[in-house]
């Protein structure tokens, strides 16, 4: 696999984020500001952080701030270190507006390991992830969906929101009507009728749309 060779290395941002991150305590108490009732990963911390063009190397880097720092920051934002194989190779962010993003892009999943299990818990969001004890996997390579294609391995998947299962089965199993009796969704009753009607709006207005093409010509 190619990688864009202008991020941040995940060796330097390992090193960034061990000799400048807070303690997981700032953590904790991120989550819980933010309803989640739940323990972090050991060595998730809350930081101020940019990337960096540096013009020298022709690459990126990552700078976690100090509380002494004088200029602009980001408001702080959680910082989850993603391992694979034992080895750091990406730090997920997420602010308190919920956006994340991946500092090396690097990684597809949080909690990689988990698909090989032959019942996969697919979460929407990190933050599902993280309030479900870490259990399950969550796709962050918002760029990308080729990872989806790894949960071809799994006999049952989970998930708590249809647009999400839904996703997963296009990407990951090309829409097959024959795979979708791998996934349970347990969203709301509401949320997937909502989803329904915006999709029956949507191909409605397409319609409408040819008609009015077809009708000028």
């Amino acid at each position: 696999m190619t990688f864009d060779d202008t991020l941040p290395p995940a060796e330097e941002v390992e090193r960034e984020f061990r000799e400048r991150a807070g303690d997981n305590a700032a953590a904790i108490k991120w989550l819980v500001d933010h309803g989640i009732d739940a323990v972090p990963p050991p060595q998730a911390a809350l930081i101020q952080y940019g990337i960096v063009w540096t013009p020298e190397i022709g690459q990126y880097r990552c700078v976690i701030y100090q509380p002494e720092h004088i200029g602009p920051k980001h408001p702080p934002e959680l910082a989850v270190p993603i391992f694979e194989n034992g080895t750091f190779i990406d730090l997920l962010v997420i602010s308190g507006e919920k956006h994340f993003a991946s500092v090396t892009c690097r990684a597809s999943w949080l909690g990689r390991e988990n698909l090989a299990l032959p019942v996969v818990r697919l979460h929407a969001h990190p933050l599902d992830w993280l309030a479900d004890g870490c259990t399950g996997v969550c796709h962050i390579a918002l760029i990308s969906r080729k990872a989806l294609k790894e949960l071809a391995a799994a006999g049952t998947i989970e998930c708590n929101k249809i647009e999400t299962a839904l996703e997963a089965w296009d990407w990951g199993f090309g829409a097959d009507e024959a795979e979708l009796a791998r996934f349970e969704v347990d969203d709301t009753r509401e949320a997937i009728e909502a989803y329904y009607e915006r999709q029956v709006c949507w191909h409605s207005e397409l319609v409408a749309a040819k008609m009015r093409r077809e009708c000028w010509c």
